[in-house]
């Protein structure tokens, strides 16, 4: 019963939270879109408040997303370590499938970042490192990021971006950009050829239904993961991405 209760709290405590990031700050409003008397309410705001998950304006006293939220969200790494949790198994099958380095990246602003990588066993394989954070017009998974946005919000992403040259086939015109990009929407992946390191390859997926974009990626060196190659291990890559979707929503699609 006490397990019960605690549960019910929690969940509770989790969708006022949604409705605070989503602009409902009243404890009154609050209490009306959730059915909740204003005393259980003010009672639940005020246990997040004393950790810091949120915070009471005393002059307004409306509730805002607390500092330690802003915190977690600030730390990709920690703040998406459910997702590469429920990523690895998938990231470790491909990794010994093809023999080449399995990366899982998400968008963040102008950049992507590098959440999760088991690197290839092989001598000369090509790696980012966990954390590793690159402009996110380049290679494939900036590709599939960037395929993830409605066309409005591209645009708006693209004038704030220069394209500059990092590798020997790095886009910089930004119509090249958006036809790759679009080519990625219509086929379900995309591929980059030493765009941003010279002599690498990779293919990247979307690993759909999370709460932002995520690119599942697999890179090597060109010599030893061509073309050919890739598209020879497409449908496992793309069938684990689907995978790793179900996982994190308890196998529902």
């Amino acid at each position: 019963m006490q397990s019960a209760k605690r549960e019910n709290s929690i969940t509770r405590g989790i969708d006022i939270l949604k409705s605070l990031s989503e602009g409902t700050d009243r404890v009154t409003d609050l209490a009306k879109q959730h059915g909740l008397s204003k005393s259980t309410t003010h009672r639940i705001l005020k246990s997040l408040e004393n950790t810091s998950i949120v915070r009471r304006d005393p002059i307004t006293r409306r509730y805002y997303v607390g500092p330690l939220m802003l915190d977690l969200a600030s730390r990709p790494i920690v703040s998406h370590q459910g997702l590469t949790l429920s990523a690895f198994e998938e990231m470790r099958r491909l990794r010994d499938l093809t023999q080449e380095t399995v990366v899982l990246h998400i968008r963040i602003g102008l950049e992507r970042v590098c959440l999760e990588e088991l690197p290839s066993f092989q001598a000369l394989r090509y790696t980012a490192g966990k954390g590793f954070i690159a402009p996110v017009y380049t290679g494939s998974a900036g590709k599939i990021l960037l395929s993830e946005l409605n066309d409005a919000e591209l645009d708006l992403l693209l004038r704030n971006i220069k394209c500059t040259k990092i590798g020997p086939n790095t886009i910089t015109d930004q119509e090249v950009l958006k036809e790759e990009i679009r080519k990625a929407r219509v086929q379900g992946y995309a591929v980059s050829f030493s765009e941003r390191v010279p002599g690498s390859a990779s293919i990247s997926v979307p690993v759909k239904s999370y709460v932002c974009p995520v690119a599942l990626s697999v890179l090597g060196p060109e010599s030893r993961f061509g073309a050919c190659v890739m598209m020879d291990h497409l449908k496992e890559i793309k069938e684990s991405s689907v995978r790793i979707s179900q996982q994190l929503y308890g196998g529902i699609k």
